[in-house]
């Protein structure tokens, strides 16, 4: 056999072995299951519910024009109850100077129009509403403008579905408490700032495992929650 069949045999078996073994490596590769690695442990106590899945609708206005065919003719909830202030629009001008007091918790708001005021320090958007039962026509700040452009807080500050439909899987005895502005044991700190509205004080704690005081248009009310549930209710002096 002369040198040079030797040499090719040789080459055709190394290459052989080659592609053996990386037929080997790439078996064990799709074959082989990496141990799992260790998940961190949450240092949080809050147990995802059905709320946390519900998104409410969110707009993104970027001027008063925009803002204007976002919100005129539409019905809203204010979200941060027992926190805006409003005041009353008479002239066409919001008096800014006397506040009409702070909007309740979901309390249902029929968007007149939005206009641009000038105020201290700068301009904002006001939008103009009515209440039921109530004469007259309110404002309320929605936005503030800021180096030539509108900063909105209208997807912080409220719904723009109605509340009930978005949390259609509370118990109708949950919904009617909150209608009244009424905590009671059982129900969850979400549950708790949609009756009383926001908070003016917390403990340390997790959400949902803590306790909360609730301003509650100046009857205060501090509730200790645990597991996410009201577990005790007191009426504070105002």
């Amino acid at each position: 056999m002369s040198w040079r069949w030797r040499i090719q045999i040789t080459l055709i078996v190394a290459f052989v072995i080659a592609l053996i073994r990386i037929a080997v490596v790439f078996y064990k590769r799709s074959h082989w299951t990496e141990a799992p690695k260790p998940q961190p442990v949450s240092s949080s106590s809050y147990r995802v519910t059905l709320d946390d899945y519900v998104t409410p609708r969110r707009i993104f206005p970027y001027d008063i024009a925009s803002a204007k065919q976002e919100l005129v003719g539409k019905t809203v909830w204010v979200r941060a109850g027992n926190q805006l202030p409003c005041y009353r629009y008479v002239a066409s001008r919001v008096d800014l100077s006397h506040s009409a007091g702070l909007l309740g918790p979901l309390e249902k708001l029929e968007i007149k129009d939005v206009i641009a005021q000038s105020a201290r320090g700068g301009k904002q958007a006001m939008a103009i509403f009515s209440r039921s039962k109530v004469p007259g026509e309110y404002a309320f700040a929605v936005g503030t403008l800021s180096q030539g452009s509108y900063d909105f807080s209208i997807n912080e500050i409220l719904f723009l579905e109605d509340p009930h439909q978005l949390y259609s899987h509370w118990p109708a005895e949950v919904w009617a408490a909150i209608d009244h502005h009424e905590i009671k044991p059982g129900m969850n700190e979400r549950q708790g700032g949609f009756a009383l509205g926001t908070n003016i004080r917390v403990s340390a704690g997790d959400y949902g495992n803590r306790t909360v005081e609730y301003l509650n248009a100046g009857k205060p009310v501090t509730v200790t929650f645990s597991d996410n549930k009201a577990v005790t209710v007191k009426p504070d002096a105002p």
